[in-house]
């Protein structure tokens, strides 16, 4: 395997990255591959298209990656052998089909370092105690220790203590990041006091209706925003601005547009903690003014009421929104976006993996 100053040939097999649309995964994968590119390392990417199904792509074509695609694990088995064979790295993302059969594959031919990225760390646990049945999509026990590294969107306790119970050799945390390029403060007029956007989760529906629906009722001469799809809510306050969808390519704009940004984190990520969400980083980085609940291990990435504002109940978000000065507010988001600069971007996240690599061929 070529290492240190020369390009590395990696493989990676993952759910899209040429479509986003129900696939949070897709700008994770963009970013750490864009990164590696920059660097001079070539990456294929290898993703299943279920044969008659249409793809909503918003990437025709990676400007950074080769994207193979296989309409069936047989087809990916007998295409694309080779191409394993001959990388200096293999790296497979969580929630892939047909999952353990791919594993075997990798391990069986794969002459490079192989990598499991779980970008779902609570799915996999879940399946693992018996939980919940995602045999097609998880790796079974003793598949975990086929790979060389196994890294996780989530650290902290929980991965330390998987590690620990299944006799993972490598276990590394490697975040959600985002690109400072992507994701910047403006000086658009501020539309609204409070936003909140994601799709509708039911975990966390008394969440929102405490953060920003309570709120909102409250104080009917402010005004809010929320943008997800799912929500069958039909009289939202008439303080609220409510959209379905918002193209990638508005969220910039639509931040910025914040007094204040609301992140509640999903059911499964609060309590596993040490699992900041895009949508944390994104808000963070352009500058506006972070409003989120409070999980285990958030000092690790944001110092709560100096970078982010930690709310637990509706008082809490109307004492950020009209008891605290402007300016005050706008040093928070000063804060975070600074914090981000320095340890939350895609590159920080790009020379985390490459320097996990150099560990292992130490």
């Amino acid at each position: 395997m070529k290492f240190g100053t020369s390009p590395l040939d990696i493989v990676i097999i993952g759910r899209s990255i040429l479509s986003s649309v129900e696939n949070p995964t897709a700008e994770l994968y963009r970013g750490l591959i864009n990164e590696l590119a920059q660097r001079g390392h070539r990456t294929t990417f290898l993703e299943w298209h279920e044969p008659g199904k249409k793809y909503v792509r918003d990437m025709l074509k990676s400007p950074y990656c080769e994207v193979w695609t296989y309409e069936s694990t047989e087809q990916l088995l007998e295409e694309y052998t080779y191409a394993i064979q001959c990388a200096d790295v293999v790296l497979m993302g969580s929630m892939v089909e047909d999952t353990n059969r791919i594993a075997d594959w990798i391990a069986e031919e794969a002459r490079g370092i192989t990598i499991y990225y779980d970008t779902n760390l609570s799915a996999t646990i879940d399946h693992l105690q018996c939980r919940q049945d995602n045999t097609a999509f998880c790796l079974s026990a003793e598949k975990l220790q086929y790979f060389n590294l196994f890294l996780s969107t989530t650290g902290g306790p929980f991965l330390e203590n998987l590690a620990k119970t299944y006799q993972i050799a490598q276990a590394r945390p490697l975040y959600e990041s985002v690109d400072p390029y992507t994701f910047y403060r403006t000086d658009t007029d501020k539309s609204y006091d409070l936003g909140f956007i994601g799709n509708f989760k039911p975990d966390r529906r008394e969440l929102l209706e405490t953060m920003l629906l309570g709120p909102a009722h409250r104080t009917p001469n402010r005004k809010f925003s929320l943008t997800g799809s799912g929500y069958t809510e039909v009289k939202w306050p008439k303080n609220l601005t409510y959209l379905e969808y918002l193209p990638e390519t508005n969220l910039v704009d639509f931040y910025n547009r914040q007094h204040c940004s609301l992140v509640l984190s999903r059911a499964d990520r609060r309590r596993m903690g040490y699992t900041p969400t895009r949508r944390l980083l994104a808000a963070a980085a352009c500058g506006v003014p972070v409003l989120t609940d409070y999980w285990d291990g958030i000092e690790y990435f944001f110092e709560p009421h100096r970078e982010v504002f930690c709310v637990n109940d509706e008082q809490d978000v109307l004492a950020v929104l009209y008891g605290q000065e402007d300016a005050h507010r706008r040093k928070i988001g000063g804060e975070a976006r600074k914090r981000i600069l320095e340890q939350h971007t895609t590159s920080h996240r790009a020379e985390q993996l490459l320097a996990y690599l150099a560990e292992i061929t130490d």
